[in-house]
């Protein structure tokens, strides 16, 4: 019986440990051991993921790309780049012509970012950026779009994270972001659809809609309450005024 107990108490700790660092990526241990992981984990993130390049053109940049049209040349906020997931597919879609912003705070997960877009060439298209969710380095209304993708949850304050986005967006200008809708092992993390609509319309987010997206997410839209106006330009002569990860 003692054996018995013994073994039950290890494979709880070991699932207790899974859950705390994996499932809910040290989310419940603060700011500080959700980066860690990301940092330890960067160069085996995109192996870890197995993203579909095919399927993210299909269902995130190319209705990205319908929504703002016949803007070709927007300025866009990524924010949670990770290993610019986002920022690569822009890029690599032969109808963007504009700028992606993408803001970390996972040094080494840039990195990994920023050797990709080497590999590739899209230094044009791609700048980096690092930066606290909760104090975002840029002026109010300065980007056409942002995005934020299956990160909400591991913010400390996904709320404030949302407000900081929906103050770097213009006036009219488009949010993507994804609602985690897999709950059963994240309690407290997480918001229903009207939870989450609640909390972009508190923001100045208007003509909110959710998208089946897959298992874990739905996608979200919504635009910011103002004017269609866009800027006059893309993307700065240069990194002066945006804070570089390195």
């Amino acid at each position: 019986m003692s054996l018995f107990l013994f073994l039950l108490a290890g494979a709880l700790a070991c699932f207790f440990i899974w859950w705390l660092l994996i499932e809910t990526e040290g989310v419940y241990l603060g700011k500080r051991a959700v980066i860690w992981l990301y940092d330890l984990y960067a160069r085996r993130y995109d192996r870890i993921k197995q993203f579909d390049d095919y399927s993210d053109q299909l269902l995130l940049a190319e209705p990205l790309l319908d929504r703002l049209a016949p803007q070709a040349d927007p300025l866009i906020l990524d924010l949670a780049t990770g290993a610019g997931r986002l920022p690569m597919l822009m890029a690599g879609n032969g109808r963007f012509e504009g700028h992606v912003i993408g803001l970390d705070y996972s040094r080494k997960m840039l990195d990994v970012a920023a050797a990709k877009i080497m590999r590739e060439r899209f230094g044009a298209f791609i700048s980096l950026a690092r930066g606290d969710a909760m104090d975002l380095p840029f002026p109010d209304g300065a980007f056409d779009a942002v995005t934020c993708l299956e990160s909400l949850e591991f913010f400390p304050d996904p709320a404030a994270a949302l407000a900081e986005l929906a103050r770097v967006l213009r006036p009219g200008g488009l949010l993507l972001a994804t609602n985690r809708i897999n709950t059963r092992w994240m309690p407290g993390r997480t918001a229903s659809r009207p939870q989450l609509a609640q909390i972009l319309n508190d923001c100045g987010m208007l003509s909110i809609e959710f998208e089946v997206w897959q298992e874990d997410y739905d996608k979200v839209w919504a635009r910011k309450a103002g004017g269609t106006e866009s800027r006059t330009s893309t993307a700065p002569e240069s990194n002066a005024g945006w804070r570089s990860h390195r």
